[in-house]
Formats: structure tokens, C-alpha cells, sequence
């Protein structure tokens, strides 16, 4: 497949990274120092304005099977990809940074100008968060075919009585695996012999029922159900979106904090059961006097990293019990785990995996990204001419594990009698090194 992708910014450069390992891509960018960067990619970077038909023309777009224009500017992306439909007929992801953008295209707006999806970066970070948010004690949170199949990361605390035990030996419910471990800088695989440990982030595959008894088994901020005090430091775009989403429902009490007295007043008239306090999210005394401490989750998306970290850092010292932070600079990702923030996220990662899975198609398809990458989770569509086999007769490549099976609209997290069969889709964990083998593995497509 052919993919263009305008703008060498961070959002290009990482779905080049990923994207270049399976189909041919050309990057367009107009800054002669962004090409240095994709030097190490087998990339083809074009120099040039992405607004011009001959530039395009020269990236190939007329034989692109995808465009995604991820420039910073939302007017070069609508019209890059209003000229690359004029001269081919790709399909055509478009970044904005307003919401008015995706309003209208929900709208029909857009359409005119061949864009067939758009993607705000601030929603999709919303959306992640609020899947944490309802999942107690997680540290990440997805959901595949159709709900029917839930991924949860958590990390072992002192109390938890999985860690210091054998895989094999915990007797988890039927319909959930242990699919990786995260320990320290090490990302695995585990098999039933690999031990747990205390600060382990693990993550687990499975079906809702048997999830939630493992959260059970797992933290103590696995509340059956309980309602969660929620607070939200910041009542910018990613802030408002994520407080409206739990103001839907009754699962959670939200409180937001925003130091614009007019941007509150906003965001107040639009929510319903929240409380809304304007103040500086930094300052410790309106923490204390607000009892934000007794909060069971404490969400900060401020616009700037060290006025997050601050923030999210005295939530900590106030016995915040999981605290979410919002990360901009990707380099900073680490150092927040790294100093005792529980979920360390970013916009432009999270607009990153929404476009990955999007994009990969056919026989193969990227559902999600785990720890930046380091893990991922593929569904694979199992050829027709298969020969029916057991799981525990094969041997597929080390480190990836199939999570479930979907039949039809049934989903089995599988044993090893369980067996896979022509037309089945395959959720498979792996790493991202083992990636390409376990696609040609299951599928004999090669990359």
C-alpha cells in the first residue's frame, strides 16, 4: 500500500516509523532540516509545499492508496487533501486543532474536500482517559470486538495477591490472560513459569466478567461499581470533553478546576451534575481547602508539562489515590512514570494509534498500541485453506500470544484445545519486534 503523509512533525514521524515497515511512504514536508530525521526510515521524502499539485504529483499521490495530512496547520491539511482527491483518489485522514473542524465534518461539511475522516488529537486523548477513568486501578484501558474482549493494564501494588506467585499457580478466572509484563525497562511476554512482582505493570486480556474479578485481585481501587470522585485540573478542550462524557452518567462526581473565571462560567452552564471551581490548579491551599486528596482519580491536562507535573505531583502528596497526566513533549513520557504519576499520556500518541488503526487493513489490522509501542495488538484474519489446528499445536513466534478468537460474532479467549480455524480473526499480542513474524506467521502475508 501507498501512503503520503504531509508534515514531518512528531505525528508524521511516528506513523512513518510504523507504517514504513509494511508499505511504501512518502513523506512531504517544505523545511529542508526535517529530512535529516528520516534518513534512518525507509522512507521517500519529498521537499516542498504539501499545497501544491506538483509536489503531490511527485510523491505519487495519483497512485496513493492514503493520504494523511498532519501538518500544524488546518487549512494546509483541508486543502492538501482537497488537491490530492482531484488528483488521485486516496482515502484521506485529516489532523485539525480545532473542534469546529470535527463538528463539521460530522456535518457533511468536509466532504467536499475528500476528507474521509478527521482527527482532533484533543478528543482522542479525551476518550482514552475516560476508558481509564471507568476502569478502577488502570493504568490503560482498551476494547475490542465489539466490547465483547477488554485489555487492562494495572500495576501490582504491595497488596495485591498476584505478585510473588507463579502465572501458572494463580488459578485466574477462565476468559482472561496475562498477555505482557512490564518490569522496570524490560517488556515481556510471560509464560505460566514467570513470576510477579510487587511494582510489575501487568497487562491482561480477557472478557469483561473475568476482568473484573481480577481487578479484584489486583488493586484495591476495584470498587464493584462504586461512584468515583473524579477531579479535572484544566477546563481547556481535552478537560471539558472528558468532564462532559462522565456527566453523561451517574458513575462518577466531577470536579473541575480552571483558573479563567469566563471559560468556567462556559464550562459550568454546560455541565449538569459537575462542580466547578475557578482556581489555579498548582495552588496548594485551594487543593487543600477543596479536599482534592480525598479524590479517587485526579485528571491533569493543563497545557504545559511542568505546570502538570506540579500539579499532578501535589495531588500525589495530598493522597490522591490514581492520578492522569497529560504529557505534550513525547521525552517527557518516561520521567512522569519515572516520578510516581500513574498514567502519563499524550494527545498526539493517542492520535497516532487512532490513525494506525485506521489505516492497516486487508488480512492484518493494528488495534492498539501498549507502553509507546513497545506492544501491540493485531488482528489477524486467518486465510481460507487453513487446516484446523489446536492452539497448543503450534508455534507461533516467541514473544506474541494469541488473547482471543472471534467466530462469527463470538469472542473465546482461548485454551489450548481451543482450536483456530479458516475465517477466524485472531487478537494477538506481540512486541514490536516480533510483529512482522507473527503477521506472516498466522496469515503468510508477507510484509
Amino acid at each position: 500500500m501507498r501512503v503520503v503523509i504531509i508534515g514531518g512533525g512528531e505525528i508524521g514521524f511516528a506513523l512513518s516509523q510504523t507504517l514504513s515497515r509494511q508499505h511504501e511512504v512518502f513523506v512531504v514536508d517544505h523545511a529542508p532540516e526535517v529530512a535529516a530525521r528520516f534518513e534512518a526510515l525507509d522512507v521517500q521524502f519529498v521537499l516542498g509545499s504539501a499545497t501544491s499539485p506538483d509536489v503531490l504529483a511527485h510523491a505519487g499521490i495519483a497512485g496513493a492508496d492514503v493520504l494523511v495530512a498532519a501538518t500544524g496547520l488546518d487549512e494546509v491539511n483541508i486543502v492538501a487533501c482537497a488537491i490530492a482527491r482531484r488528483l488521485g483518489a486516496p482515502r484521506a485522514y485529516c489532523f485539525v486543532s480545532r473542534e469546529e473542524f470535527l463538528e463539521l465534518h460530522d456535518q457533511q461539511g468536509l466532504a467536499q474536500f475528500g476528507i474521509d475522516r478527521v482527527i482532533w488529537p484533543e478528543a482522542e486523548l479525551a476518550a482514552d482517559i475516560e476508558r481509564i477513568i471507568r476502569a478502577p486501578g488502570a493504568l490503560d484501558a482498551e476494547s475490542f470486538a465489539d466490547g465483547a474482549i477488554r485489555l487492562i493494564e494495572y500495576r501490582l501494588d504491595a497488596g495485591s495477591t498476584l505478585a510473588g506467585h507463579r502465572i501458572a499457580d494463580l488459578h485466574l478466572p477462565h476468559g482472561c490472560l496475562i498477555v505482557a509484563v512490564r518490569r522496570g525497562d524490560s517488556f515481556f511476554i510471560p509464560r505460566g513459569a514467570s513470576d510477579l512482582a510487587v511494582g510489575d505493570r501487568m497487562v491482561v486480556m480477557g472478557t469483561p466478567e473475568a476482568l473484573r474479578e481480577v481487578a479484584r485481585r489486583t488493586t484495591a481501587l476495584a470498587m464493584d461499581g462504586a461512584r468515583q470522585r473524579v477531579t479535572i485540573i484544566g477546563g481547556g478542550d481535552v478537560g471539558l470533553r472528558i468532564a462532559e462524557r462522565l456527566d453523561e452518567t451517574d458513575a462518577a462526581a466531577v470536579t473541575v478546576i480552571e483558573r479563567d473565571p469566563e471559560r468556567g462560567e462556559m464550562i459550568a452552564g454546560r455541565l449538569r451534575r459537575a462542580l466547578v471551581l475557578n482556581g489555579d490548579g498548582t495552588d496548594l491551599e485551594l487543593l487543600q481547602a477543596e479536599d482534592i486528596g480525598r479524590s479517587d482519580v485526579l485528571v491533569s491536562v493543563i497545557d504545559n508539562d511542568e505546570r502538570n507535573l506540579f500539579a499532578s505531583l501535589l495531588g500525589r502528596q495530598l493522597g490522591v489515590r490514581r492520578i492522569i497526566t497529560r504529557v505534550s513533549k513525547r521525552a517527557n513520557l518516561r520521567l512522569f512514570e519515572r516520578v510516581g504519576i500513574d498514567v502519563a499520556i499524550s494527545a498526539r500518541a493517542a492520535a497516532v494509534a487512532s490513525v494506525l488503526h485506521q489505516i492497516q487493513g486487508g488480512a492484518t489490522r493494528l488495534l492498539a498500541l501498549v507502553e509507546q509501542g513497545a506492544g501491540r495488538i493485531l488482528e489477524l484474519e486467518v486465510p481460507e485453506g487453513y487446516a484446523p489446528r489446536a492452539l497448543r499445536d503450534l508455534a507461533p513466534p516467541l514473544n506474541s500470544i494469541v488473547g482471543a478468537i472471534v467466530r462469527a460474532s463470538h469472542a473465546i479467549v482461548p485454551r489450548g484445545t481451543d482450536r483456530i480455524e479458516a475465517g477466524d480473526r485472531l487478537i494477538v499480542f506481540t512486541t514490536h519486534e516480533a510483529a512482522d513474524r507473527v503477521r506472516n506467521y498466522f496469515t503468510g502475508v508477507k510484509a
